[in-house]
């Protein structure tokens, strides 16, 4: 089964929280390729992103994208673990 993402406009893009929308971004990842390629037999009449080869989903990754790069970067495990080393040792 495919990933289902409900659509958002810019504004309310702006207006979520970073983990949001990093959540929000691995939601889009995980849609399947095309319906071609995806185990469905009828197209859903659903309002929601499922596919990553449509303008929607290409509109709302662009979009998350240009929002993520106004926000300030967030350390990842790895560098948390060398910035809490260098603390402790000095």
């Amino acid at each position: 089964m495919s990933s289902r993402v409900e659509r958002k406009s810019l504004t309310e893009l702006q207006a979520m929280h970073t983990g949001s929308l990093m959540s929000r971004r691995k939601a889009l990842l995980k849609c399947e390729e095309s319906f071609e390629l995806s185990d469905q037999i009828e197209p859903s009449n659903t309002d929601k992103i499922e596919f990553k080869n449509t303008v929607e989903w290409q509109q709302a990754y662009q979009d998350l994208k240009s929002v993520l790069d106004t926000r300030e970067n967030l350390p990842n495990k790895q560098e948390r673990k060398t910035i809490r080393q260098a603390k402790a040792r000095k």
